[in-house]
């Protein structure tokens, strides 16, 4: 099975689910699967119509007049959607009329700070100077080498247990099927959205109680072993048939609506996965390929509170038995006994400097 797209042909492409074909005209792209098998000639005639129609759509539409950050904000929204409006926004106090050619480096570092002054998250930050790069054609240069705040470290959250039994009870006494079997492998098994979407029939060995998960980030598929819970769950999700590639917001907002705490994604299923069986005493290498991390260290940055937690409770129970408490307290006879020898030991101190001076 191909890990990555073969280039057959122009513009057609083999994966692991079969043949695509894309189109690109102008700033317009479009994609069509096909099953494998299908004909080239059959492909190429599809690639020929879509061209054809996207060069009729592209003389008809007006040309908009192009270089303010208003103006290119958009055209931007228009080809990507209106879920970074907010962000694009914010520039326009500022920036709004003005060139793009014309902005400088010093004019763009003042609203960074000006930002961080009012206390505007770093992630945010980040975020609108990525989507002020995008309005650009060739890399700005007064977009390079800022002085950026830094995004804060990211600190696990074990969500409780009780927590998601009651958003799992609330999804079996409603009819959204998918949602709760969905939400059962993500709550189960730690995995991200994007592997459960990726998973097929074929990778849920229930007799040997394995499921082998597609990374999401590329890479060799890593073989998760199914408890009880596990396979019960699966058999649930194979019969509300949820395969495929969902929407992880919509998801989300489901869950919200069944009692999921506001403020707290959904992701967080999976770092209480990985406290949980840290707390139970599992390895941290074995943690490390649970989850699918490519080097332990990622692993340990991420939980390396939860080992600090864990050697507390582990070296808290081990005593020796060698120094009774009792033996650290000092009597009162040995307390004046101290304190006699220290006043001892000042006065001679003070005799043998007045014999020094005399």
């Amino acid at each position: 099975m191909a890990k990555r797209r073969t280039r057959i042909a122009e513009g057609v492409y083999r994966d692991a689910w079969g043949l695509a074909a894309t189109v690109k005209v102008g700033r317009v792209q479009r994609e069509q699967r096909f099953p494998d098998g299908t004909e080239l000639g059959l492909i190429q005639s599809w690639r020929t119509r879509t061209r054809a129609e996207l060069d009729e759509e592209r003389e008809d539409e007006p040309r908009p007049v192009r270089g303010t950050v208003r103006q290119e904000a958009a055209r931007y929204l228009e080809r990507h959607g209106t879920r970074d409006a907010c962000h694009l926004r914010a520039w326009f106090q500022r920036f709004g009329d003005v060139l793009l050619y014309q902005i400088r480096k010093a004019a763009v570092q003042d609203q960074v700070d000006t930002w961080k002054g009012s206390n505007v998250a770093a992630r945010t930050i980040r975020h609108r100077l990525r989507l002020l790069r995008a309005l650009y054609r060739t890399p700005p240069r007064a977009l390079g080498r800022l002085r950026l705040p830094k995004n804060p470290p990211g600190r696990p959250i074990a969500v409780p247990l009780e927590t998601i039994r009651n958003v799992a009870a609330r999804l079996a006494a409603s009819h959204a099927v998918k949602t709760r079997a969905r939400f059962l492998i993500r709550a189960i098994t730690g995995q991200r959205p994007a592997q459960i979407g990726r998973a097929t029939p074929e990778d849920i060995d229930l007799g040997r109680r394995l499921w082998f998960v597609r990374s999401a980030k590329g890479g060799n598929p890593i073989p998760f072993p199914l408890n009880d819970e596990a396979v019960r769950a699966w058999q649930l999700f194979s019969a509300a048939n949820a395969w495929g590639l969902f929407s992880t917001k919509k998801h989300a907002a489901k869950l919200r609506a069944m009692g999921w705490p506001k403020g707290l994604r959904p992701m967080a299923l999976r770092s209480t996965l990985a406290i949980d069986l840290l707390l139970n005493g599992a390895d941290l290498g074995d943690v490390q390929g649970l989850l699918g991390h490519t080097q332990i260290e990622t692993t340990r940055r991420h939980y390396a509170p939860v080992l600090v937690a864990r050697l507390q409770a582990v070296t808290s129970g081990r005593v020796l038995g060698v120094l009774p408490a009792e033996d650290c307290q000092p009597s009162s006879s040995k307390r004046v006994e101290t304190r006699r020898k220290h006043r001892g030991s000042k006065r001679r101190t003070a005799a043998l400097k007045r014999r020094r001076t005399a």
